[in-house]
């Protein structure tokens, strides 16, 4: 199944290029309401900006979409990728003017011009952002010549690392396969399988390794020197700020998954014995299913299971989730050059959503299903909001996500009557917390490590090193020392972004967060659907801790984070004793 891109555009044809020539009309108005020509008043010049603002947000996600999406199932496709390239140019030519604009908003009164304006009061949350970041900007010229630079730099690096994994060649049992369908072999219920696959996925790894490294290095080390050129103690410190979030919540979380480490230690020597091992978990067997679910899905199979369980939460939840079935917003299925992993692309300016999947029939692969469809119905929420209010940060863009995974899972397991069935779903959910909270951590520690020696090159060696340590402190003895992944940082494309860093700790706080939200949902059902859309509908005008609070949840305190983490021992728990009694 591949999607159906033809809502935004049916190719680049005609319509493509002539929407592309309205964005540069659009950019060009804005140089001229920037240069304030018709002397207007501070209210009126303001107005101006939002109103043109929306204008270019709605266009310009369009246009970058149908490219984007277009790379993403043919990473080789150079019409698609020159668009791109067109695109962040024309877009990045206005940088002088959004530093100037930035610089005006700084200046205003907005308590004062707020009771005037509609617009400003719908806008005030990002307005107060930008008067706060303000204070980072650099020089006009200089953000000028950054933006063109950048191209050149951070963001080819970055297409080099898709580039090199996309079109890796991985030699399994003497055939050729990609590397998602290599990983993918991690849930093979063949225990040599998975052994295999281990070996093979880390020695074709070896002929692109140093030039990957070099891609991830050099783009830590722009954002280290841009960061502290804008004045930044660290590249955490503005990760951060663009996550409208406070470095008390991330530390308390942080703290109570790492006083948790023993709890998931405990399970994964369990796993570990259960298998078969003597020293811990090896790396290659962290997704082995166990159980007796001797079962894949076909995607129709998992279509039934995702909308049953859609539905029984909402009818909006499971409506979404049809429409994007019937309608071909999911491309679902690993093909040579299409980009590995699974991801929502939300498209708010055609009230739509666009899923790629890399789908091969695991109960895993079920989950993701759900977890992106819930990215979806996010978008869904949020495309009621006002353009300029469409973004949300990282850390509640799992809210949604998370939730929808945990319906799914309950729901397949609450089915169950057999333990060895019921082991073998609730240990697939248990796989996934901890990755999101375990292998979360390993990453974090990965990346402040790259962070902390960014200023010059950093080898492939070092990498491995780094990587190994991290797994190392956060899965403590759980996994076997001798087999871990010394590569996990060069398949995480995550990391090859200048403009988001420490992309690891959102999904731990979203795991989390919406543990804590289907425990209210628990106690009381209609009392949470009347609140969760609009808890989804705050993410983009509000900060983390404001949004947390509608719900009255405090994120700042590590009690919030221990009770949520409780939920999962007790899976924990469960797993343990289950697999005590199907051995």
């Amino acid at each position: 199944m591949n999607w159906n891109l033809n809502d935004l555009y049916k190719g680049f044809d005609e319509t493509y290029e002539a929407d592309l020539k309205k964005l540069e009309q659009l950019l060009n108005d804005y140089k001229a309401l920037v240069k304030n020509e018709k002397g207007l008043s501070d209210l009126a010049l303001l107005e101006g900006y939002l109103k043109s603002q929306e204008d270019l947000e709605r266009l310009a996600t369009s246009l970058y979409a149908f490219a984007s999406l277009t790379t993403s199932t043919d990473v080789t496709n150079q019409v698609a990728l020159g668009y791109m390239s067109k695109l962040q140019q024309l877009l990045s030519s206005v940088t002088k003017e959004n530093v100037q604009m930035s610089r005006f908003i700084a200046g205003l009164d907005l308590d004062q011009l707020e009771p005037q304006s509609p617009l400003v009061k719908t806008y005030r949350y990002g307005l107060n952002l930008t008067q706060a970041g303000a204070k980072h900007l650099l020089s006009e010229s200089e953000e000028v010549i950054y933006a063109k630079m950048r191209q050149l730099a951070s963001n080819q690096w970055s297409q080099l690392q898709g580039l090199l994994t996309a079109n890796l060649n991985v030699d399994f049992d003497g055939k050729q396969i990609t590397l998602s369908e290599v990983r993918n072999l991690a849930y093979d219920h063949n225990k040599d399988v998975r052994k295999k696959a281990y070996e093979a996925e880390l020695k074709s790894y070896e002929p692109i390794a140093d030039a990957v490294a070099m891609a991830l290095s050099n783009i830590k080390r722009e954002v280290t020197e841009l960061n502290a050129m804008r004045g930044y103690s660290s590249a955490l410190e503005k990760t951060l700020e663009i996550s409208h979030m406070t470095k008390e919540t991330l530390d308390a979380m942080i703290e109570a998954m790492k006083d948790f480490r023993p709890n998931f230690a405990k399970y994964l020597k369990a796993k570990a014995a259960y298998l078969g091992h003597q020293k811990g978990l090896p790396f290659y067997d962290l997704f082995a299913p166990i159980g007796k679910l001797d079962k894949t899905y076909t995607f129709e199979e998992a279509q039934k299971i995702v909308l049953d369980s859609f539905y029984g939460f909402s009818p909006r939840l499971g409506n979404f989730a049809k429409k994007a079935f019937d309608h071909q917003w999911i491309d679902a299925f690993p093909r040579k050059g299409k980009r590995g992993g699974a991801f929502c692309s939300n498209q708010p300016q055609i009230r739509q959503s666009r899923f790629l999947l890399n789908f091969t029939g695991s109960l895993s692969d079920v989950s993701t299903l759900a977890h992106e469809l819930g990215h979806g119905y996010h978008g869904d929420v949020i495309q009621d909001e006002q353009p300029l209010n469409w973004d949300y940060p990282m850390p509640l863009a799992e809210t949604a996500s998370i939730f929808c995974e945990t319906i799914v899972m309950n729901k397949l397991f609450n089915e169950l009557e057999k333990d060895e069935e019921k082991l073998s779903v609730l240990e697939i959910s248990l796989q996934g917390d901890t990755q999101v909270i375990i292998d979360i951590l390993s990453r974090y520690l990965f990346e402040t490590k790259l962070f902390e020696n960014a200023k010059g090159p950093i080898s492939k060696d070092q990498m491995k090193s780094w990587m190994l340590e991290a797994q190392k402190a956060a899965y403590t003895d759980g996994l076997d020392h001798d087999l871990l992944h010394p590569y996990m940082w060069l398949n995480k494309g995550h990391y090859y972004s200048a403009g988001l860093n420490f992309y690891n700790f959102p999904y731990a706080f979203g795991l989390l967060f919406g543990k804590g939200l289907y425990s209210l949902y628990q106690q009381d059902p209609q009392s949470f659907l009347k609140n969760y859309d609009r808890l989804l509908g705050l993410t983009g005008k509000a900060s983390v801790e404001d949004v947390a609070a509608s719900m009255g949840i405090d994120v700042t305190k590590k009690d919030f984070w221990v009770t949520s983490l409780n939920e999962v021992n007790k899976d924990i728990e469960l797993v343990i004793d289950l697999m005590k009694k199907t051995v």
